[in-house]
């Protein structure tokens, strides 16, 4: 009997085993994906800045203003807290192709304010301590992180 319960004791320590070692690699997993994530983003929004900066100097040598994208709307201006200089633009996905950026995901939007030449990302990204950051600035420093 006592054999009995000393299997059993062992079989409760392998599947406790299992378990810990289950949790710790789902939480690997996520927190690899979560990194990847950003760091996709995080390139995206860098691509597009630096299309941006052969656009504004496109535009100084022709003495031009001509920029790709629509015209921001009033409630994005709230919702990313940023002023309309005449120079900020959305970037959808034809705008996005045309500036040669193919790594996105369908309906993914960013903002350009072609004057800073700092990058937007419409739907925001959410950190792990559930704020919402929008701008190539702060997600670079969380990316660094």
């Amino acid at each position: 009997m006592r054999k009995k319960g000393f299997l059993n004791l062992k079989l409760i320590l392998i599947v406790l085993i299992i378990v810990v070692l289950v949790i710790v690699a789902v939480f690997y997993v996520k927190n690899s994906l979560h990194d990847q994530e950003l760091q996709s983003l995080s390139t995206t929004m860098l691509q597009i800045q630096a299309k941006a900066k052969v656009i504004n100097e496109r535009n100084k040598v022709n003495n031009t203003s001509d920029y790709i994208g629509k015209d921001i709307t009033e409630e994005q201006l709230k919702k990313l807290n940023i002023e309309n200089n005449g120079k900020v633009k959305v970037l959808g996905e034809e705008e996005l192709k045309n500036l040669e950026v193919t790594e996105t995901k369908p309906n993914q939007d960013f903002v350009i304010n072609y004057e800073t030449e700092e990058v937007y990302y419409l739907e925001g990204y959410q950190t792990d301590n559930k704020n919402i950051i929008y701008s190539l600035t702060d997600i670079n420093s969380l990316a660094v992180e």
